[in-house]
C-alpha cells in the first residue's frame, strides 16, 4: 500500500509538472515580417529635412533582413523654397541581438535609393542617397524595447541627446 502512495503521489505531481510545461511561453523570435511607419527630421547643407516612411522590414534566421520603405522628403531650401521627393528606399541589412541590444547595418551592394516622385532641386536628391549609401554599412546599437508576438520596438539615443523610436507590428 506504502508503495502505492509514493507510486500516486509521483504520478500525479509528474502530472502537474507536465501541465505546468504546457503552458510555459516562450521569448518571441525577430525572426519575421513587419510594417511601420516612422518620421524624423535633420539639416543637411543649410536644408531642412523633414521625412516620413511607409515600408516593410524582414528579418531572417540567418541574421540579414530587408528593408523596403517608400520614403517621402519635404525639404525647406536655404532659400526658404520648398521642394518635395518620393524615393523607393531598399536596404539589404544584416543584425544580430547582443543582449538589450539591437545591432543593425545595412549592406552596401543591394542598397537603392531612387526618387520616383519630382525633379526640381535634383542633385541635392542625390546628394541624400549618396549620404545614406556611404554610411550605410554602418552599425548602430540601437535598443531593443519591446519584442513579443506582434510587435518589436529598438530606440536609438543620438550623440546630440535626442532619441527616436521605431515601432515595427509583425504580419
Amino acid at each position: 500500500m506504502k508503495g502505492f502512495v509514493c507510486f500516486g503521489l509521483a504520478a500525479a505531481v509528474l502530472l502537474m509538472m507536465m501541465g505546468a510545461c504546457g503552458d510555459v511561453q516562450t521569448t518571441p523570435q525577430v525572426e519575421g515580417h513587419y510594417t511601420y511607419e516612422h518620421a524624423f527630421e535633420y539639416d543637411m547643407e543649410g536644408n531642412h529635412m523633414e521625412v516620413s516612411e511607409r515600408g516593410t522590414m524582414d528579418f531572417y534566421a540567418d541574421s540579414t533582413a530587408l528593408d523596403l520603405a517608400r520614403q517621402v522628403y519635404v525639404v525647406t531650401l536655404a532659400d526658404g523654397d520648398t521642394v518635395q521627393w518620393v524615393y523607393d528606399y531598399v536596404s539589404p541589412s544584416r543584425w544580430h541581438l547582443d543582449g538589450d541590444d539591437f545591432c543593425f547595418a545595412g549592406v552596401k551592394e543591394g542598397f537603392r535609393m531612387e526618387v520616383v516622385e519630382g525633379e526640381e532641386e535634383l542633385a541635392l536628391a542625390q546628394r541624400i542617397a549618396e549620404m545614406y549609401k556611404s554610411g550605410i554599412e554602418y552599425e548602430y546599437k540601437f535598443h531593443l524595447d519591446t519584442l513579443t508576438a506582434e510587435r518589436l520596438q529598438w530606440s536609438f539615443t543620438y550623440r546630440d541627446g535626442h532619441s527616436d523610436t521605431w515601432v515595427f507590428f509583425r504580419r
